[in-house]
């Protein structure tokens, strides 16, 4: 396993059994409200719009307070340091469901899809560098020094929390991270899965990508994913009238002038 899991994946689960084991004794309390803002915060603002439409796809331009925010909102995430999320994300794009891809389920199941690849030392050898939206991260200062102190700053942010209050730490950020990597987790699994009745096609493109009613709507958009993988530089990917992309609508709202990708 890669150094994300020893020092940051596996310490931070096992924090949370304790925790969620303290809530069902009734020794801790969780404010499902502060839960749900700092989710959308980090999850749908900072990892979808952020690191995957901003970052990983360079599907808009915004103004540069707003690039900085999106990079800290999708650092204190915990999913992923910014560099790691756009060259495997790229990656992901040039080799989709072949052998190659460490994130495919048809290739390496479920299990691997969900979650384990992204927790391999093996991944980092086969993530992209060598392309645009990697090298604007690498030439970027605020950007890469958010990804190399990636599990510092994580930590700081748990530590503080902490010390003021032990249920606004489980509140305002164990639980919305551990619902965010559920989310990214789900949507790198499921949706390149032929599911009977939830999973469907818009698009014949040469990889398993698929919709998913469900996740569409959970996600907020992300879940769109053949329409995303048809076209990885289209800001909204609404093409049937339920398919609400509320990611993208956001992304659109934060660009600058007119050049969002339609």
């Amino acid at each position: 396993m890669n150094r994300y899991f020893w020092r940051y994946w596996l310490p931070l689960h096992i924090i949370a059994f304790v925790m969620l084991f303290g809530v069902a004794l009734g020794e801790l309390t969780i404010n499902w409200w502060l839960v749900l803002i700092a989710w959308l915060l980090i999850g749908p603002i900072g990892n979808g719009v952020g690191s995957h439409k901003l970052f990983a796809h360079r599907q808009f331009k915004t103004w540069r307070p707003v690039e900085i925010i999106l990079g800290v909102l999708s650092t204190v995430g915990g999913f992923a340091p910014i560099h790691f999320w756009v060259a495997i994300h790229q990656k992901h794009h040039k080799i989709s469901d072949l052998p190659q891809d460490p994130s495919s389920p048809s290739q390496h199941g479920f299990l691997q899809s969900f979650l384990i690849y992204r927790l391999k030392e093996s991944t980092n050898k086969v993530i992209s560098l060598q392309n645009y939206c990697s090298r604007q991260i690498f030439k970027d200062p605020i950007l890469m020094w958010l990804s190399r102190h990636f599990i510092k700053i994580n930590w700081a942010v748990f530590l503080i929390l902490l010390s003021i209050d032990v249920n606004l730490l489980l509140s305002l950020y164990v639980l919305p991270v551990l619902l965010e990597h559920t989310r990214e987790n789900t949507v790198s699994s499921i949706t390149h899965m032929n599911i009977p009745l939830i999973n469907y096609r818009n698009f014949n493109t040469p990889d398993t990508s698929q919709n998913n009613v469900l996740i569409g709507f959970l996600t907020l958009g992300f879940g769109w994913h053949n329409n995303h993988h048809n076209n990885p530089r289209e800001l909204v990917n609404t093409h049937r009238w339920w398919e609400v992309d509320v990611e993208g609508q956001i992304a659109k709202l934060i660009s600058k002038g007119q050049n969002a990708n339609k």
